[in-house]
């Protein structure tokens, strides 16, 4: 993740600072709270409505087509083995079939969001520069056990690494922006901000900031009940908090919930979030496979053709991507959200590029959902981000638009 401030272009720098006084409330004490530089963007960016915000999840190891893709059936979607995990969110997805991949396989980690390994913004990061350049934060890049085996996020020629380590997350966003600030002093900085310019705010801002509040300290709640409770006192950072197979679900869903945050806070308006790498190092141990996903798909699927191991796997993960759109749903943000999930192959035990699973949901009726799409042949994963993008009212530079998705 990165501040967005220091590159910001002139006009929308003019544009930014003419709302902050115009709000009559001092610069100084604006840039002071990321929330309150949140709220001055989000008054100059109301008017705009429409899909503004996009969030892109990378679920590594693809799916069997067989047991991932939905069937309708009297006009119900009824879901696979291996997308089970998003039945509670199914209609507000659109299930791609027959998509194919530009280049399948291990180790493509870089070329996900863009096609070209140099010299080039991936997705989430032109996004970010594109919908909200004058927020605190151009583009969120998140991770659960991601780093060590090649980067998603580019910037420019900069491959930009996951951040892991939701305490570090959430400091950053909310923070000072320093490991080791007292966790009070987050809260209270943004709580001290807000009540001193509240006969400034509107109504429905003020109850939003409220919100927000609300929402950063619960999420401070969990993070100190996964670091051994509210005794410690301070966030601890990458050095201290052993980020083990054991919590993998308790740190997406951590991850998740910054993500919701900062999007709600208007502190980004791009986020992406990768669930593992390639290699799929990972155990998730309250399944009932013990071994490393990448285990579960060459080699321990317990018996061929079944994948029982891969497929419960699978299944687990696409239920973190529904957890984020229940997230974005519950907080009222899904309808101006664009939400991608994305992967690097179709059956991953034979690296395939065919019938790769992917989905896109949200959009607030944009795009057509509670539905699959049968995709045309030659369609590939960047031709879905290309379809987002449009949803969004931006042409990304790689792909075409896919046919069916958008109303």
């Amino acid at each position: 993740m990165t501040d967005s401030h220091s590159a910001l272009p002139e006009r929308s720098r003019r544009r930014f600072l003419k709302t902050c006084l115009a709000s009559g409330i001092p610069l100084g004490l604006i840039q002071s709270s990321p929330l309150l530089t949140g709220l001055m963007y989000a008054r100059e960016a109301e008017a705009q409505g429409g899909v503004n915000k996009t969030v892109v999840v990378y679920v590594p190891g693809g799916g069997i087509h067989d047991f991932w893709a939905p069937s309708t059936v009297g006009g119900e979607l009824n879901m696979g083995p291996m997308s089970v995990g998003y039945d509670s969110v199914k209609d507000d997805c659109n299930f791609l079939l027959n998509m194919s991949h530009n280049n399948a396989g291990h180790g493509r980690m870089p070329i996900l969001l863009t096609d070209r390994y140099h010299g080039k913004d991936s997705y989430d990061v032109f996004m970010g520069k594109q919908l909200g350049p004058t927020l605190p934060f151009a583009y969120v890049n998140l991770g659960v056990h991601s780093n060590g085996q090649g980067y998603m996020t580019r910037d420019n020629n900069s491959l930009i690494p996951f951040q892991d380590n939701p305490f570090t997350a959430f400091n950053l966003l909310f923070g000072e922006g320093a490991t080791g600030s007292p966790k009070s002093a987050i809260i209270d900085a943004h709580q001290a901000a807000v009540n001193a310019i509240r006969t400034k705010l509107a109504g429905y801002e003020t109850d939003r900031m409220d919100e927000h509040l609300a929402a950063i300290f619960d999420t401070e709640r969990r993070l100190a009940d996964m670091s051994g409770g509210s005794a410690c006192p301070n966030l601890p950072d990458a050095t201290d908090f052993e980020l083990h197979n054991g919590t993998f679900t308790r740190q997406a869903k951590l991850q998740v919930d910054i993500a919701v945050a900062a999007l709600g806070c208007s502190l980004t308006r791009s986020v992406s979030l990768a669930l593992g790498n390639h290699q799929s190092q990972f155990r998730i141990p309250e399944l009932g496979f013990q071994g490393h996903y990448h285990q579960s798909i060459h080699g321990g699927s317990g018996g061929l053709p079944n994948y029982p191991y891969y497929t419960e796997i699978r299944a687990h993960l696409g239920s973190l991507t529904a957890y984020l759109i229940q997230r974005l749903r519950d907080t009222g943000l899904l309808d101006s959200t664009i939400v991608v999930e994305t992967t690097d192959m179709g059956h991953a035990d034979k690296h395939s590029g065919d019938d790769v699973p992917l989905l896109i949901a949200g959009g607030g009726g944009a795009i057509n959902t509670g539905v699959t799409t049968s995709v045309g042949s030659g369609y590939n994963n960047h031709d879905l981000l290309y379809t987002a993008a449009q949803v969004c009212g931006i042409t990304f530079d790689t792909g075409r638009e896919i046919p069916g998705i958008r109303v």
